[in-house]
């Protein structure tokens, strides 16, 4: 790796930890950061990369540089970039600020029950084919059980018909393993269920019935949430 690929690996890897703390809610909105000169001591790491970091999350909209004040953490939320549903759809954090993954929870809910709605008229029977095997190998002891359950949703939003969905779904990839990873690491006896739920919903999508195709979806999703949310 030249010193220039160093140098952009190093500010992305401090702009990645601050933008997890900020996620978090320990770096809240309104708060002064330390000088770049404080922070590259803390962190072992040159100013010139500090500073390349704060200014890709400046771009981010989640700081804002002040010339002679430092650097003040944005309330993303109410300042949004273009770039900050990006990086927020790119981060592999589980540690959330509770209202931010209250809101990214009610996306997926809103979304996958959307599609699953969709999906009772748009579906093609090979996908349909391919959920039902996903199913299957939800409870095979030899199945890489995250990315199972990724992909059987990711279909899911691929059966409704719109692009769009699968594409919002598609872009917090990293995220939702990360979320998978975790319910079935703390609760492994949840598969069961959680494979029951997924045929049934495959059922009520075959039979049309939209109204218990997006009510059980739904049910799917809460039984990982309940999980997650033990960490608040």
């Amino acid at each position: 790796m030249n010193s220039k690929n160093k140098s952009n690996s190093v500010s992305s890897t401090v702009a990645k930890a601050l933008l997890s703390k900020i996620l978090s809610g320990e770096l809240h909105p309104g708060l002064h950061l330390p000088t770049e000169r404080e922070m590259a001591e803390q962190m072992g790491v040159s100013r010139a990369s500090v500073h390349q970091a704060l200014l890709e999350l400046e771009l981010q909209g989640f700081v804002s540089i002040l010339p002679r004040h430092g650097t003040v953490v944005k309330d993303f939320r109410k300042q949004p970039t273009p770039q900050s549903l990006e990086a927020l759809m790119s981060s592999d954090s589980l540690e959330l600020d509770r209202s931010l993954f209250d809101d990214m929870m009610d996306t997926r809910l809103w979304l996958e029950s959307e599609c699953a709605r969709r999906a009772c008229h748009n579906i093609y029977d090979t996908t349909l084919n391919e959920m039902r095997e996903l199913v299957r190998e939800m409870t095979s002891p030899e199945a890489d059980l995250t990315d199972v359950i990724y992909r059987f949703h990711y279909r899911l939003t691929q059966a409704s018909g719109n692009s769009l969905y699968s594409m919002i779904f598609r872009g917090f990839e990293p995220v939702l393993r990360n979320m998978i990873h975790h319910h079935y690491s703390v609760r492994g006896e949840d598969i069961t269920a959680s494979a029951a739920m997924c045929a049934r919903l495959l059922d009520y999508i075959e039979a049309k019935d939209e109204e218990n195709a997006a009510k059980c979806v739904c049910e799917i999703i809460r039984q990982g949430i309940t999980v997650l949310e033990e960490r608040y």
